[in-house]
């Protein structure tokens, strides 16, 4: 999802069909109604208790319509739909218009549609669980006037025992909402902060959350005991999430996100090198160092070379771009582009130190994006 994109729904029993289309107007209903988290038309009961049994559809049978100015759009929303028909068992029909989900202009994405229609089933956005300062901070003075309630706890909402995820496709990205361009999401564990918003479609434990929702395993005569986090699909057999194997899921081989690229439990005094150094970095990472002193000293970082694509005219760093976390709030102090680290040093206030570094996708500039090389030592 981005901040322009809407979603109308109601999740209770009813007859009324979800309707697909786009809605240009960022923060009311074409009924003049206004949008709860930005995505959704409830009423004050299903504010408190979306995910209720008695606040799902019957069956987890859920009926759309696509209007006619959304036509040319059809394949996509359709595709979405059957990405979560695929992963869930929750099922969709199309039928005539009655009621509204809007997908903002120009999100036709199977993400974005995939995002918007989740909320149909009776998701809210990952952010708003009762847990989630257990994962996330939120920065309030970061977040546009107005626009705070987007971030409030849903203190009602039933998890259903399915764990955090930061590559939900219903949780927000760390700058949503954002007045000045910092975060209005902050990971606790600062190497995940990547993810936010990274979901382009169903994660597991989203498909695992719709089918606890809509009890899918309950049309199983014997349903498998999943372990680790795995699920019954529709089918009666264990679905197992990244990093797990075996027939109920049993082997964890992984962690749920996989490895991060750099090294997160630097311990030593010693060279910091970027992947591939000093040849051109690999494309498309999010790659973090995280340097821990003894108890009672400070990291202290010096960057010998320092080369990534330079800022913009305007100020902004380009697709690459290095981020330097000298406090333990894990909020950036040091945003650079370029070679704007060469020879400089930085001391962390505590006795930890970040590095974060980001590749973008396309483009190969031998001369301007081998990376850094920097010695760490502790004082």
């Amino acid at each position: 999802m981005s901040t322009g994109h809407q979603l109308l729904n109601t999740v209770p029993v009813r007859e009324s069909p979800v309707h697909l289309f786009e809605n240009r107007n960022p923060n009311v209903t074409d009924f003049g109604l206004e949008l709860f988290e930005v995505d959704m038309v409830l009423t004050e009961e299903q504010k408190l208790d979306r995910k209720a049994g008695p606040n799902l559809w019957p069956g987890g049978q859920v009926r759309y319509a696509i209007t006619s100015t959304s036509e040319p759009d059809r394949a996509a929303m359709v595709a979405a739909l059957n990405h979560c028909r695929q992963h869930t068992c929750v099922t969709f029909t199309e039928v005539l218009a009655s009621f509204d989900v809007s997908i903002g202009n120009g999100c036709t994405g199977l993400g974005t549609i995939a995002h918007e229609v989740g909320h149909a089933p009776g998701f809210n956005h990952e952010q708003s669980r009762p847990d989630r300062d257990s994962y996330v901070a939120i920065p309030t003075g970061n977040i546009q006037a107005g626009k705070g309630g987007n971030f409030d706890i849903a203190s009602n909402a039933n998890n259903y025992s399915v764990s955090y995820d930061y590559t939900s496709v219903i949780h927000y990205g760390k700058t949503y909402f954002s007045e000045n361009g910092q975060p209005t999401i902050q990971v606790n564990q600062l190497q995940y902060s990547g993810l936010l918003g990274s979901g382009t479609g169903l994660s597991h434990r989203d498909e695992q959350l719709a089918n606890a929702m809509h009890s899918c395993a309950a049309s199983c005569s014997s349903p498998p005991a999943c372990q680790n986090g795995g699920y019954v699909s529709k089918a009666c057999s264990c679905v197992c999430p990244p990093g797990t194997s075996g027939s109920r899921c049993q082997t964890v081989t992984a962690p749920y996100y996989g490895s991060v690229c750099g090294n997160q439990a630097i311990t030593s005094a010693g060279t910091v090198n970027s992947i591939n150094w000093p040849n051109i970095c690999p494309r498309n990472q999010n790659c973090f160092w995280i340097v821990t002193a003894p108890a009672g000293r400070r990291v202290r970082i010096t960057f010998n070379t320092a080369k990534v694509l330079h800022r913009y005219s305007d100020g902004s760093c380009c697709w690459d771009w290095i981020n330097l976390y000298t406090n333990s709030d894990n909020s950036a102090d040091v945003n650079a582009g370029g070679s704007e680290l060469q020879d400089k040093t930085y001391t962390s206030t505590g006795n930890r130190l970040a590095l974060e570094m980001h590749t973008y996708a396309g483009g190969s500039y031998p001369s301007l994006q081998t990376g850094f090389t920097a010695s760490v030592s502790f004082v």
